[in-house]
């Protein structure tokens, strides 16, 4: 009874902390709203356990050979990015379209998405909650019709505002529960898709190798590749030392046509994609969400949008493609 009336007060509360959070950042000059963002979110790893434990847990399976110090600092690191990045979107309400190309400070491989959209190409991003992703999209947005899919919070006030700021900046939201068909029409009208690929999340799946462990990992991108004829491409955006960001564009990874292979015949592609978010990560693992607990589906247990009955396939091409030396896949 008490947890009934207690919900909503509490998503009044949070909704509330974060108006007010909300004006005081964008009343304040950016470099102190930064600031501000970087120790809140510094002050929340020290003083929440559960968050603390859980990414130091995620740190050392990736990182088996590092020292619980060196896990600690980057996890405070993580938090304090979060924070940051946080400050810098709720700044985003008042950026103009130029503001959002100054933030940036090079691209590289925009070559690859120009040429399939030249071809009348949709194309589907496939990217990490690794820097600054709602930068990449309000980026790209200035270049392309954007949409991205987006899980819905819990809150249904809270999703909107999110929603809003988004359409500020010319993009296009898909709810994860919405229907296929709009996407798939967006995608053949030659159009871009940003996606989030690198959480154990309940969407459909596949098991790939990511930091040598067996991860549940969304395996949407590729279905939606291979069925518009979407170019399939990596993207990443990520800060730099004067505060500023870096965006890359990865080449197209080659989709195979549909055949009869079923959701194993895109095994390869979303173990490529993951391959190189893996490397994107160890580059920065500063700038990636290690408090999210990325292995906690187990293989062999039923999950929402994962088939049990996959495991020993998913099982062996990992274990082929560790022993070939975890080559990229041809082509790509």
């Amino acid at each position: 009874m008490i947890r009934r009336y207690w919900k909503p007060i509490k998503h009044a509360l949070i909704i509330g902390l974060l108006w007010l959070v909300d004006r005081l950042l964008r009343a304040l000059p950016l470099g102190v709203a930064q600031g501000i963002g970087e120790r809140l979110g510094r002050l929340f790893f020290a003083l929440v356990p559960y968050e603390r434990k859980k990414t130091l847990a995620t740190l050392a399976a990736a990182y088996p050979e590092s020292t619980p110090a060196w896990r600690r600092r980057v996890g405070q690191d993580v938090f304090g990015h979060l924070g940051r990045s946080g400050a810098e979107f709720f700044r985003m309400a008042d950026m103009a379209p130029d503001d959002v190309d100054a933030w940036v400070g090079s691209v590289s491989g925009w070559e690859h998405a120009q040429g399939a959209l030249a071809s009348g190409r949709g194309i589907v991003f496939v990217t990490a909650h690794l820097g600054h992703w709602e930068l990449l999209a309000a980026w790209t947005a200035r270049r392309a019709p954007v949409g991205v899919v987006a899980r819905q919070i819990y809150d249904a006030r809270l999703d909107q505002v999110l929603i809003d700021r988004r359409k500020q900046h010319d993009v296009s939201v898909f709810s994860r529960n919405t229907a296929v068909r709009p996407i798939l029409r967006w995608l053949k009208d030659g159009k871009v898709l940003g996606t989030l690929a690198d959480q154990d999340t309940g969407v459909d799946s596949l098991y790939v190798d990511f930091f040598g462990h067996p991860a549940k990992t969304p395996s949407g991108p590729a279905v939606l590749a291979q069925a518009t004829g979407a170019a399939l491409l990596t993207a990443w955006c990520t800060r730099r030392e004067d505060g500023r960001y870096d965006l890359s564009f990865g080449a197209p990874i080659p989709v195979p046509p549909r055949g009869q292979g079923g959701p194993m015949e895109l095994w390869p592609v979303v173990q490529e994609y993951t391959r190189q978010t893996e490397a994107a990560v160890r580059r920065t693992p500063q700038l990636w969400a290690f408090n999210h607990a990325r292995w906690r589906s187990d293989i062999r247990k039923p999950s929402t949008g994962w088939d049990p009955r996959l495991a020993d396939a998913c099982l062996q091409r990992i274990g082929e493609w560790a022993a070939a030396g975890r080559p990229p896949l041809a082509g790509s």
